[in-house]
């Protein structure tokens, strides 16, 4: 059995922090990777598409945009793919929820909002091949730990379990403290007499462990700098009892990437800090593997350490300067251009042991970074993690890190000096 297992595709979700006409492109992004899905699960010839949750945001959701799902679904189920959709946190069934009230495909398609598992027969050419068992979120906050509820694995055939779910463990899952898990789970409540979990929630591409046959997608187009990467579906092959076959295919048509450590240490002109963000970029590109045609970039290009142009880079309207030469140059659909630490090029060594005050500066912060009693001494205790609760090996472990990069500011600040 062949599925295609996608997850958290949150169709217009909303983009409050971008300007228009790039709010629109990214809700149609949206739109184009779930028709890329779709185009997917059709070349692949696969027997279901697999959807883990969170197809679309409630609230949100445009009546174009819901045309949009209902045919590209139809699409599938008129040629016999069976659809097998589980609802998630931000697009629960119960009825007072815009998912019980789509117009969804009237065969092949099972829409599963219950939190009581439920199993689906995948058949081919009118012979069963497998199954799938899911479950949904009724509401916008589950709590019910679902996947402890599901039944043993029915056979013959592949089985397959879908979910939407918080497992703990996985790369990405929440605080359990911080009240906002949801359909929490262990890794040990995944029947491993499933040939496969296929679960939705993490936005990080995952497999739960290498001996386990639970894998989270990530979700199938990126929305801000926090999910950066490819994005895009897995597609699986189910042959029991050998162990699935599992294969990532990119569909985002935007992707959000972010270029740090830059060496612009001899970036005396502008030009040469688009050079180094070129290089740093097409190397991106070419370490990137496979993408899909005609592939946007939103880039945080992120400015650090000693630059001939720090005094001119740290101006808020410069960099923005810099960010739409970024954009016309690299092709980009948008650049964001940030000071994370900026400073002058000062030869340190050329002050370091001199009797004056930056000498005598550099050397008390070297003295510092070796001698615990002189740091405990010199470092203010609202500086200090002042609480009478820390260990002194950890006050101490976080009163160096502030010492990082402490010797160029000292130097810079001193000197009075954009150069040295």
């Amino acid at each position: 059995m062949r599925v295609i297992h996608a997850a958290d595709i949150h169709l217009d979700t909303p983009f409050r922090r971008q300007d228009a006409d790039l709010r629109q492109r990214l809700q149609q992004a949206g739109r184009e990777a779930f028709t890329a899905l779709v185009d997917l699960t059709l070349e692949e010839r696969a027997d279901a598409l697999l959807i883990a949750g969170d197809l679309f945001d409630n609230e949100w959701l445009t009546i174009a945009t819901e045309r949009v799902l209902t045919r590209e679904l139809r699409r599938l189920t008129d040629r016999g793919v069976t659809v097998v959709y589980a609802t998630g946190n931000h697009d629960p069934g119960r009825i007072n929820y815009r998912a019980s009230h789509i117009d969804w495909p009237s065969t092949n398609f099972h829409l599963h909002s219950s939190r009581t598992p439920r199993k689906v027969p995948i058949n081919r050419g009118g012979e069963r091949i497998g199954w799938v068992v899911a479950a949904g979120h009724q509401t916008t906050h589950e709590s019910t730990n679902l996947a402890s509820t599901f039944p043993p694995a029915p056979g013959p055939g592949p089985a397959v379990a879908l979910l939407h779910a918080d497992v703990g463990g996985a790369q990405g899952a929440a605080d359990d403290e911080a009240g906002n898990v949801y359909a929490p789970a262990a890794l040990a409540d995944l029947d491993t007499g499933y040939d496969y979990w296929a679960l939705g929630h993490i936005h990080k591409r995952q497999r739960l462990r290498e001996d386990s046959p639970a894998w989270y997608p990530g979700n199938l187009q990126g929305r801000d700098f926090g999910e950066t990467g490819s994005k895009g579906a897995l597609v699986v092959e189910l042959s029991p009892p050998e162990p699935p076959q599992v294969r990532f295919h990119p569909l985002a048509r935007v992707r959000w990437e972010q270029l740090t450590d830059l060496d612009l240490s001899a970036a005396h002109a502008i030009g040469d800090v688009q050079a180094a963000v070129r290089a740093t970029f097409e190397g991106l590109q070419e370490a990137g593997g496979i993408m899909p045609s005609g592939q946007d970039w939103i880039l945080r290009v992120e400015l650090s350490g000693p630059c001939p142009l720090a005094a001119v880079l740290r101006s808020g309207e410069e960099r923005s300067g810099l960010a739409e030469y970024l954009c016309e140059s690299l092709g980009a659909l948008d650049v964001d251009v940030r000071d994370v630490g900026l400073s002058p090029p000062i030869d340190l060594s050329r002050h370091a042991g001199q009797r004056h005050v930056l000498g005598e500066a550099l050397d008390l912060i070297q003295k510092a970074g070796h001698d615990d009693r002189l740091l405990s001494r010199l470092a203010p205790s609202e500086l200090a993690l002042g609480d009478d609760h820390v260990e002194q090996d950890e006050r101490l472990t976080y009163l160096r890190g502030l010492l990082s990069g402490l010797d160029a500011a000292a130097a810079e600040r001193l000197l009075r000096n954009d150069s040295a």
